[in-house]
């Protein structure tokens, strides 16, 4: 009878340290994977650039306001490379004709 109750008692500790080792092995895991949602949620937050609750329109609308502030500012920058432009080609010009009348 008692070598009975050991072996009883052996196997169920063997299986409360089994299904211990499962759980803890389910829980580290679960934990690790709610840290990597976090981390992205956070990660995505900073991407849209939203830190705080604002509403769907109010973004939209500083979007469209960024981007044509933006186009904007690339027009302006066209037109100043093109203004470059012409006064580089008049300075060669002006340049080549100096060169021309030097040499005579």
């Amino acid at each position: 009878m008692e070598i009975q109750a050991r072996k009883f008692y052996s196997q169920r500790n063997m299986y409360l340290c089994g299904f211990t080792l499962f759980l803890s092995l389910i829980l580290n895991r679960t934990y690790g994977m709610i840290l990597d949602v976090l981390r992205l949620e956070l990660e995505n937050r900073q991407l849209k650039g939203t830190d705080g609750p604002k509403d769907a329109k109010l973004n939209e609308a500083e979007s469209i306001g960024e981007v044509g502030r933006l186009k904007k500012e690339l027009a302006a920058k066209d037109r100043d490379i093109e203004t470059l432009k012409k006064q580089a080609q008049g300075l060669s010009t002006e340049y080549n004709r100096l060169g021309d009348q030097k040499d005579r």
